[in-house]
């Protein structure tokens, strides 16, 4: 008996509709050990922010990718400006992006669109 035909046998551990079901991105990152995540920013102003506990910056313009076993968590100040208002947003993975942006002319926003459906709102 060949390999394939023990893994999909009825006596077998794993059955075959198991074997053929699609996983969403997070049910693949657990196997695959994590997913990548994009953070861009797009607000013009450099910005102090947490990811999962550890400080980071980013330069308007500027991006980073981070890969991590489940979506990590952001946390940052949205007054641009004097003023905390602390805000706390989980990233999500491709194929939307998340992306720092102004609104209102004086809050920073963490968008997360399809890169097709993004707006400004400034």
């Amino acid at each position: 008996m060949s390999n394939i035909d023990n893994i999909t046998s009825k006596n077998s551990v794993v059955g075959q509709e198991q074997l053929f079901t699609e996983l969403t991105l997070e049910e693949g990152a657990v196997i695959e050990g994590g997913l990548t995540y994009d953070l861009s920013n797009n607000s013009g102003v450099g910005i102090n922010y947490d990811i999962n506990g550890t400080s980071d910056f980013l330069s308007p313009g500027d991006y980073r990718t981070y890969f991590y076993p489940t979506a990590p968590t952001v946390g940052f100040d949205s007054q641009i400006g004097p003023g905390y208002v602390p805000v706390y947003k989980k990233l999500v993975s491709d194929p939307r992006q998340n992306v720092f942006d102004v609104a209102n002319g004086s809050t920073l926003v963490l968008t997360q669109d399809l890169l097709s459906n993004r707006t400004i709102n400034g």
